[in-house]
């Protein structure tokens, strides 16, 4: 029988990071292929094709770049031969690339992105076991469906809920509401829940200019009165408690909805969703009447990302409200 045919795509990374003498610290330097050869049990899970998209880490990840991966995913997962992909990626900023992937690469066939805590040329890096590890998920028949999955530490995450949650644990990542959806040994692939509330946007474009604005105790609408002054494509907020901010948050939530910015209200919290109740302005509820769009379940993070590949996709209010609906649930 023969076996799948997986293809790795390399972006960079601290699975990628070695020790540069000159700069004083660790770059990413090694490529998809260096990090594939050094993966020998790789060739026991699939037959390997290694491509190169990117090779930075990933706090220097810009959207134009992120995005590019779109059409080198749809390509190799064009080719019949090819199970899906495995996509190599700093953990800094994995959780908004592969969000965007989910929303925007389509089809069925698995794409599972992994990465390391580890650099490269420590003594005991943890990048070969998650790429290994990500490669069995990858040729998986039961990972067909369910959209961009991210890997690490043994742990399987949908791209919607992951976040980051630790700088320095091998189990660095968690899921904000739902949970892991599956786990994965040396013994195999094991799921345990589909992913819920995915949502796909055909777009050829995404609206990068997007803000995320935390409520902090006493702030005020500088930053509001900024995005406005600078017409920027759209403001997602981080409010406290169950989506309310200050009175001078309010304000300038209003400024911009008036000036035509769309206004996603959401939570600065690691779970859960906003929700109506308080009646002062500032509320939840008041954001929600003057017209802000709510970020349901979804973090700041990936509300932004929805609301960039949404403006994508359309500037129409009422179906943006629509899309993040869909996507984040909730009140």
């Amino acid at each position: 029988m023969s076996k799948s045919i997986i293809c790795v795509v390399g972006t960079g990374g601290t699975i990628a990071s070695k020790f540069d003498a000159r700069l004083g610290g660790h770059v990413s330097t090694a490529s998809a292929q260096d990090l594939v050869s050094a993966v020998p049990e790789l060739v026991d899970i699939a037959d390997i094709r290694v491509l190169e998209h990117s090779n930075i880490n990933s706090a220097l990840m810009d959207t134009a770049t992120a995005f590019g991966l779109r059409d080198t995913l749809r390509k190799v997962l064009k080719d019949d031969a090819v199970a899906g992909a495995v996509v190599t990626h700093g953990t800094a900023t994995l959780e908004e690339t592969a969000y965007l992937m989910d929303l925007t690469v389509g089809g069925d066939k698995p794409v599972v992105f992994t990465g390391a805590q580890r650099n490269a040329d420590e003594k005991d890096p943890d990048g070969p076991r998650n790429l290994l590890y990500a490669a069995m998920i990858a040729a998986h028949p039961g990972a067909k469906g369910r959209g961009v999955l991210v890997a690490l530490g043994g742990e399987i995450h949908a791209a919607r809920d992951v976040t980051k949650i630790n700088p320095e644990t091998i189990t660095c990542f968690g899921a904000r509401d739902g949970g892991a959806l599956g786990s994965v040994t040396k013994g195999g692939v094991t799921f345990f829940s589909m992913p819920q509330r995915r949502v796909h946007l055909e777009i050829n474009q995404v609206r990068e200019n997007v803000h995320i604005i935390r409520m902090g105790q006493g702030g005020n609408d500088l930053l509001f009165r900024a995005c406005i002054r600078e017409r920027v494509d759209g403001i997602v907020v981080e409010a406290t408690g169950g989506g309310n901010v200050n009175l001078p948050f309010y304000n300038g939530v209003c400024a911009a909805i008036d000036a035509g910015i769309p206004v996603v209200a959401g939570l600065r919290l690691p779970s859960g969703a906003p929700h109506l109740g308080k009646g002062y302005q500032g509320s939840y509820q008041s954001l929600i009447a003057k017209g802000a769009i709510s970020s349901g379940y979804l973090s700041g993070l990936k509300a932004r990302i929805l609301l960039m590949a949404a403006l994508g996709h359309t500037s129409d209010l009422k179906q943006l409200r629509e899309i993040f609906a869909r996507a984040g649930g909730g009140a």
